[in-house]
């Protein structure tokens, strides 16, 4: 019977291996894990790691598995390593219903050390030079071995560079108007942890433009026209307006704070002589007071609100562009002649 049984999983194994729907070593490896089939699951997990071809999402699953093989051949220490690393590169990875507790007591070890951290990287980049700083936010396992970084120039063939990973890695690039990044940081097999920029949606550093060709002989370089001037706001954006309206609400809030107070005082005066004065008095007072503690804070907050606006507008406000000034040596008969253009 259990000669039958063995049988079964080794032709489902091959079977599945020889499908287009199993192509790859981590299919492979589902169906070995399913038909219970450990040692061989182990073997292409090993297989589908050293490959180096994996990206995040599948290097999570192909850890979650060797997690699962593992803890099903009793070694908790190594499933709890292969659990670990699984949850670093994706928090959602779960086991099924059912799981026997062989399996899930490395799980929940390995989620009481994971703690929700992940794998994380940022990048920086600087125009001139050109050049890319990948940081390291988050590796708490230390996986992250080195840093790829693929470049297109200018539309020109894609370049690569590859560098040891610290916790900032800093690529310098060729230079150029355009340059389209893309980074992975990998692990010691090359499998990739994690990407910025894709080929579809890259990192774009701008460049400087190349300069102008030089002037012929005899030919006048015209300098361009001087742009025109920015339109002024309209009246009720300028930031001097709402700043007026913040201090013409501010003193009517203090005046109205000040009543509020004297209101208060002549109200205590009253009760304290409420013998001497009747009840419709002190309630005339009560209310007066009452509008103006209302007034008090309708003036303050309209008064911070026109602040916070005026703050706004003043630092948004379009200035004129500073004067330029150029000096080109344009060719002449005979000689030639110093040109001084710009605007002043």
């Amino acid at each position: 019977m259990l000669r039958s049984r063995g049988a079964i999983l080794a032709l489902a194994v091959l079977l599945a291996r020889s499908s287009p729907a199993a192509a790859g070593p981590l299919d492979d490896a589902k169906v070995a894990v399913e038909a219970s089939d450990y040692i061989t699951a182990r073997s292409v997990l090993t297989d589908a790691l050293r490959s180096g071809a994996n990206g995040r999402d599948d290097l999570a699953e192909i850890y979650r598995l060797s997690g699962i093989v593992a803890g099903a051949l009793g070694d908790a220490k190594v499933a709890t390593d292969a659990f670990q690393r699984a949850l670093v590169l994706s928090p959602k990875v779960a086991l099924p219903a059912g799981t026997s507790p062989k399996i899930a007591r490395p799980f929940a070890a390995a989620q009481g050390l994971a703690k929700g951290a992940t794998l994380e990287v940022k990048s920086e980049t600087e125009a001139e030079p050109p050049s890319v700083t990948v940081i390291v936010v988050s590796d708490p396992l230390s996986m992250i071995a080195r840093v790829h970084v693929a470049v297109v120039v200018d539309g020109k063939p894609e370049r690569t560079f590859d560098r040891p990973a610290s916790e900032r890695t800093t690529v310098e690039l060729p230079a150029g108007a355009r340059l389209d990044v893309r980074i992975a940081a990998v692990d010691e097999h090359g499998n990739r942890l994690a990407e910025l920029g894709s080929s579809d949606v890259p990192i774009v550093i701008l460049g400087k433009a190349q300069p102008p060709p030089p002037p012929g002989d005899g030919k006048v370089v015209r300098a361009p026209p001087p742009a025109p001037p920015r339109s002024p706001r309209p009246l009720y954006l300028r930031w001097w307006m709402w700043a007026g309206g913040a201090v013409a609400f501010g003193a009517a809030a203090g005046y109205f704070n000040i009543e509020a107070v004297l209101a208060k005082r002549e109200l205590d005066d009253l009760n304290r002589n409420s013998v001497e004065h009747s009840f419709d008095e002190a309630k005339d007072v009560e209310r007066h007071a009452r509008r103006d503690v209302l007034l008090t804070n309708i003036g303050w907050g309209a008064a911070g609100a026109l602040a916070i606006g005026a703050t706004i507008l003043y630092l948004t406000e379009p200035r004129p562009a500073r004067g330029e000034r150029r000096v080109t040596v344009a060719p002449s008969r005979g000689g030639g002649a110093l040109v001084l253009g710009g605007r002043f």
